[in-house]
């Protein structure tokens, strides 16, 4: 069939050459010197002519050449159809050359197709150009010896494409001479091909020949419902009938096969190969080599892959790309294999293969697509918050186990997980996060996520695709997050926590009152990160201790009953379950000088500080009051459901006590342990923060000389 490209060309920015409401036609189909078979074998078809018709079907472009077309050609909008003839019509009926090319110029073509023009646009439209041509093929054998065939002699078969009703030879050809009709005689098996005359539709036949003991024979027959393009078969059969008589038989095969000796008409160089699909993702079955093919319509001048020129002026660049192979059959084609060697050293599943073409009518590229065993592109996806992956492979050989391993990087150990069939060649599973299970110091059971079996943010991880047992491709995928818990650098001199106005407070709060104001102030300290920190320092009135403090929450000061109330939280959106936080610290803490209420500490024991960090997933912020009097004190180490807000999803607490060592902050990390290991908190409270320089400060106990300075709280992974 002949593929005829017809590209309408925008021309919205080249008003001077394609007026408003005008666009552009660019033709590009010379058949004189730039097509190719089907089958492979080039040929020039010796006639050509196009036409290009308006909706009503007046003609306005006529062509015998490609020389001829105006590149490009400007139209009017609107609806338009093309003609496309190749080939002699006047060569009514001939015989099989037995040459593929030279049959290809007998051969006649036709196609039409109907496009429309837009302003300013571009499209492609393709004309599909079957063979006009019917074929009829006589078969005489004169080797069996099941019919008499070889007996005979002067044996003379005539075809012609008639409507008849004759029933001897003499009438036969009679008709072929009244009608002018397109007639063969063949003297045995051949193959005849006939243009079929306009309201044709029979391919009339005769057989005449000599017995040695019958003498003359005759006999006349028609096929019927003789369609154009299609093949038809008769075999003449001569032997005796049950009395003893002698007959001609004839078998007449009109199962009307498709007959395709078109060609494609392509406008631009074009790989192929056998079982590649151009427009389709192909399955690669590991360890086969790919043969391919690249024809041009003009001379090739280059052909290179991934960038990389192979072929060059009509010979290979040796050793271009390892694992490919080239042979040069024509100036316009070129075949070449691409080993599995190359398919090997691919990574990944879905492999996408770019040609770039040089022939003598331009550039051009092409790209095939294959899938292959291996991961896919978009191979992982993660839960940052259940600390879970995502694999996805492509298998394409038969397998029995398909399995994901991956570890983080630096590390020695694999974590395993078993794929699932997902489609006809693909594969895929979720990994499962790995816990252990401990109890915390009240005896409740906390879990902790193992990082060496579950999948944590801003981590680069290796993983595997196993087959069988056998690795058959690698990669490696990294996971990030850049959350950061809000103005935690304490680098903002605004911030409430600095002041005694901290009810409400939009982040951070403090105890600053009225009496006691320096409980959380702005400072500096060696180590900090940026110019500032927060420095938490206890104070103590009449007996009564305050402890210098810091949290996420809201602080109210009551002057009558000379409490002060905390509410603890805030709301705080996870993009990943964080593995702990950490914190800079430098501390000076003291034994106890004040004990108000009863507590597991005394007066001269050591004092002990506290940061923590809780993960709640609360309706409502949790109240502590003290001074005159405690209310609410909770600690999360007591379990999941402490309090009454709403429950705790897990929590990090370290009890700082002594001085630091050197004059430095140093880094800290908090571990963070788990109550529940799939709630991802999304209420209006779910981050808790904070800081004290007494552990047991909300009853008054601990040492009036402590000092504590924290900066840059962040998550770790």
């Amino acid at each position: 069939m002949l593929m005829a490209g017809v590209a309408l060309m925008a021309a919205a920015c080249e008003q001077e050459f394609a007026p408003e409401g005008v666009g552009s036609v660019d033709f590009d189909i010379n058949l004189a010197a730039e097509t190719r078979a089907v089958n492979g074998s080039d040929f020039t078809p010796e006639t050509l002519k196009v036409r290009i018709y308006r909706e009503d079907g007046s003609l306005i472009r006529r062509y015998t050449s490609m020389e001829a077309i105006p590149a490009p050609m400007y139209l009017v909008s609107g609806a338009y159809s093309i003609l496309v003839e190749a080939g002699d019509q006047s060569n009514t009926a001939f015989v099989d050359p037995n040459n593929a090319a030279q049959l290809k110029q007998l051969l006649c073509y036709e196609g039409r197709k109907n496009f429309t023009v837009s302003a300013h646009s571009t499209a492609s439209v393709a004309v599909n150009c079957p063979t006009l041509n019917t074929k009829a093929a006589v078969m005489f054998n004169t080797n069996n010896s099941e019919n008499e065939n070889s007996l005979l002699s002067d044996v003379k078969i005539q075809l012609a494409a008639m409507n008849t009703s004759a029933t001897t030879e003499a009438g036969f050809e009679a008709d072929v001479q009244s009608q002018e009709a397109p007639a063969l005689v063949l003297n045995g098996t051949a193959t005849g091909y006939f243009l079929m005359p306009e309201e044709v539709t029979t391919i009339a036949w005769s057989f005449s020949a000599t017995h040695p003991e019958d003498g003359q024979i005759e006999k006349v027959g028609r096929i019927t419902n003789v369609q154009a393009g299609k093949g038809y078969s008769l075999n003449f059969v001569y032997s005796k009938t049950p009395d003893g008589q002698m007959a001609i038989q004839v078998l007449v095969d009109d199962t009307v096969d498709e007959f395709d000796n078109g060609f494609d008409f392509k406008p631009q160089p074009e790989i192929s190969g056998k079982g590649i699909n151009a427009s389709a993702t192909n399955v690669y079955t590991t360890g086969s080599d790919i043969a391919l093919v690249c024809e041009s319509i003009n001379d090739l001048a280059s052909i290179a892959l991934g960038g990389v020129t192979f072929y060059q002026n009509g010979a290979a660049v040796t050793g271009a790309i390892p694992g490919l192979t080239v042979t040069s059959v024509s100036a316009t084609k070129v075949e070449f294999t691409i080993a599995a060697s190359y398919f090997a050293a691919l990574k990944g599943a879905n492999q996408t293969l770019e040609f770039d073409m040089v022939d003598t009518g331009g550039d051009y590229s092409q790209k095939l697509l294959f899938v292959k065993t291996g991961l896919m592109s978009s191979a992982t996806t993660y839960d940052l918050w259940a600390n879970t992956a995502t694999f996805e492979a492509a298998v394409t050989d038969a397998a029995s186990k398909v399995v994901v391993r991956f570890r983080k990087q630096g590390t020695s150990s694999w974590a395993e997980t078993t794929l699932s069939k997902s489609g006809d060649v693909t594969y895929k599973a979720t990994s499962a996060a790995a816990w252990s299970t401990s109890t915390n110091v009240n005896g409740h059971t906390v879990y902790t996520p193992n990082p060496a079996k579950s999948i944590f943010a801003n981590s680069t991880y290796e993983y595997q695709l196993v087959v069988d047992g056998t690795v058959a491709d690698s990669a490696t995928f990294t996971t990030s997050t850049s959350q950061s818990i809000p103005y935690a650098t304490f680098e903002d001199t605004s911030l409430s926590c600095w002041g005694t106005s901290n009810n409400p407070a939009p982040y951070w709060g403090s105890g600053n009152n009225t009496f006691t104001t320096n409980l959380c102030k702005q400072g500096s300290y060696s180590g900090q990160q940026g110019n500032y920190c927060a420095k938490l320092t206890a104070s103590e009135t009449l007996g009564m201790l305050a402890s210098g403090n810091l949290f996420t929450g809201s602080f109210l000061f009551n002057l009558s009953s000379q409490t002060g109330t905390v509410s603890f939280g805030v709301k705080y959106n996870y993009d990943a379950r964080p593995a702990a936080l950490k914190v800079r610290l430098w501390h000076e803490i003291g034994n106890v000088t004040t004990t108000k209420y009863a507590s597991t500490i005394a007066k001269g024991d050591p004092d002990q500080a506290s940061v923590q960090v809780v993960i709640i997933d609360w309706d409502t912020q949790h109240k502590v009051t003290s001074g005159s009097a405690a209310s609410g004190v909770w600690s999360p180490e007591n379990g999941a459901n402490a309090v009454s807000a709403g429950k705790i999803v897990g929590y990090g607490i370290i009890y700082p006590q002594g001085t630091t060592s050197g004059s430095s902050m140093v880094d800290t990390e908090i571990p963070i342990v788990w109550y529940d290991k799939t709630t991802k908190p999304s209420k209006n409270y779910t981050l808790i923060v904070s800081a004290a320089t007494s552990r047991y400060g909300d009853y008054m106990n601990g040492c009036n000389k402590n000092v504590m300075y924290v900066d840059d709280f962040r998550w770790s992974y």
